[in-house]
């Protein structure tokens, strides 16, 4: 009875050991299928980074070659288109992006920029009204003095500037604002009456009020009038160009953008160009006619 005992004992576990064996190669088996599946799915991965990255990099120098011939190309088509015309920039204190961009295209064009540069939004009337102000603006507003100044003063003083911008000779009303540190006058010497004005203005955000009050003042006199910013900092001053019925650009900081500002300023085009999703176009239209 013990030897059949031991017997059935023995056969149980040859059977277990069998069935445990069987289980252990099943697993690696299925191990080294895995093993084999992955090793296949990592060299696909990698081959299709390596193209990736290829692409990437071919990419990268098409994008630089155009850039460069851009910016090779722009000179020469803008070349004159402002010969001979001063034109008016209105911007705020502390702005870089696109700024020297714009000064650069203006006179690459072979204009001469003036640039005015407003130290706090609506020329710092709100906080300060310059003592000689009001009597240049005429016996309406001789008892104006206490800051903040009303909508109407405000009005006049960019009227003021305006028609100072326009007309060659002194101009005592942006003398006095540069007197007391409101606006900074790029040329103080620059007495020549302005053929276009570019809008950068902003402050806190928004477009600057009293650029843009200078602004309608030129527009109502035919002067061609555009709003730029840079397609690095979006300050709404294109969009808000655009609802005043200006052409504006947005990425002026591109020499796509040069040449459509270039191309507006000098009336050659109209419009709304730039990167902007309401922008009519990445730029104008050369329109250039062979000789």
């Amino acid at each position: 009875m013990y030897n059949l005992r031991y017997h059935l004992a023995s056969l149980v576990a040859v059977f277990l050991a069998l069935t445990v064996g069987l289980v252990l190669g099943s697993v690696v088996a299925e191990r080294g299928t895995l093993g084999d599946q992955s090793s296949t799915l990592a060299d696909s991965l990698q081959k299709q980074f390596d193209q990736i990255q290829k692409d990437n990099a071919d990419m990268r120098a098409g994008l630089e070659r155009d850039r460069a011939f851009a910016t090779d190309v722009v000179p020469v088509l803008t070349a004159g288109s402002l010969k001979g015309q001063t034109i008016a920039i209105l911007v705020n204190t502390g702005r870089t992006s696109g700024l020297n961009a714009t000064i650069a295209a203006v006179k690459q064009a072979g204009g001469t920029p003036l640039v005015l540069t407003f130290e706090s939004a609506n020329a710092g009337l709100e906080t300060k009204i310059p003592e000689a102000l009001p009597g240049l603006l005429g016996e309406k507003f001789a008892g104006q003095s206490i800051a903040p100044a009303g909508q109407p003063f405000v009005d006049a003083v960019a009227e003021a500037v305006a028609t100072e911008l326009l007309s060659a000779g002194n101009r005592p009303v942006l003398a006095e604002l540069t007197k007391v540190g409101a606006v900074k006058v790029g040329d103080a010497n620059a007495r020549d009456f302005i053929k276009a004005c570019i809008v950068m203005s902003m402050f806190d955000g928004e477009p600057d009020p009293f650029a843009l009050s200078v602004a309608r003042v030129l527009g109502a006199q035919k002067v061609i009038v555009v709003g730029a910013e840079a397609a690095a900092l979006k300050t709404g001053v294109a969009l808000n160009s655009v609802d005043e019925g200006f052409s504006a650009v947005d990425d002026v900081d591109s020499p796509q953008g040069t040449f459509s500002l270039i191309w507006l300023v000098s009336g050659r085009a109209s419009g709304y160009f730039g990167v902007g999703p309401n922008a009519e176009a990445l730029y104008p239209a050369l329109n250039i006619t062979p000789n």
